[in-house]
């Protein structure tokens, strides 16, 4: 029991200090991206280097003050910083998904992961991922149908595709496309990981 209340606090720095890498990281990718350097955001913000330093190092906590100052000083949003999809006006401002704020999304006992490369916006949708299937791993269950156009382009590794009852065996460099409606699964029958670019787009009018 001591042990595990003695633990509480630490794993809570933990993830205090995960997070403060992660602004860190953003705010120096997007300083760099704006071509400015630490002397210039110290005098727009009047923050020292050596503190602005520390923050892009993950060593200093920022308060919403500070953000805000940095935010401003990059011609940004406080969320671009950490990691927010959209303005307070509820518009869809977000155009761009950073490699280190990548959603990674585990679809349970099924064993598939896919890494969403693009910004997860409200419809039309148009969802582009990295998905990632071990040897065996795949949608297990009967064939299923939704809304929608869907398309595949294997990178590495290689698949088994059924659509509409007929099987397509996959392999590297090979493609396919097909709308949702028809029902279709997917496998990795093989004995490597595959890697595959997949592709869902789901139009407004599909949900209405």
């Amino acid at each position: 029991m001591t042990k595990k209340i003695a633990e509480n606090p630490e794993h809570s720095k933990i993830r205090h200090d995960a997070a403060n890498a992660d602004v860190g990281r953003v705010l120096r990718h997007l300083r760099k991206a704006r071509g400015r350097s630490l002397k210039d955001v110290a005098a727009a913000t009047g923050l020292s280097v050596g503190f602005i330093s520390q923050v892009e190092r993950g060593l200093s906590s920022p308060s919403v003050k500070v953000l805000a100052g940095l935010a401003d000083a990059l011609d940004v949003s406080i969320g671009d910083l950490i990691g927010g999809e959209s303005d307070p006006s509820g518009n869809d401002s977000r155009v761009v998904a950073r490699i280190h704020d990548r959603t990674r999304i585990n679809f349970g006992k099924s064993g598939i992961v896919k890494e969403l490369l693009t910004p997860f916006n409200a419809p039309p949708r148009l969802d582009l991922y990295l998905m990632h299937l071990e040897p065996g791993v795949g949608t297990l269950d009967d064939p299923y149908a939704h809304q929608g156009i869907e398309a595949g382009f294997v990178l590495e590794g290689g698949f088994e595709l059924e659509v509409d009852g007929r099987r397509h065996v996959l392999g590297e460099g090979d493609g396919c496309g097909f709308t949702s409606t028809r029902p279709h699964r997917f496998l990795n029958t093989g004995r490597r990981k595959a890697t595959v670019i997949w592709v869902n787009y789901r139009n407004i009018t599909d949900t209405e």
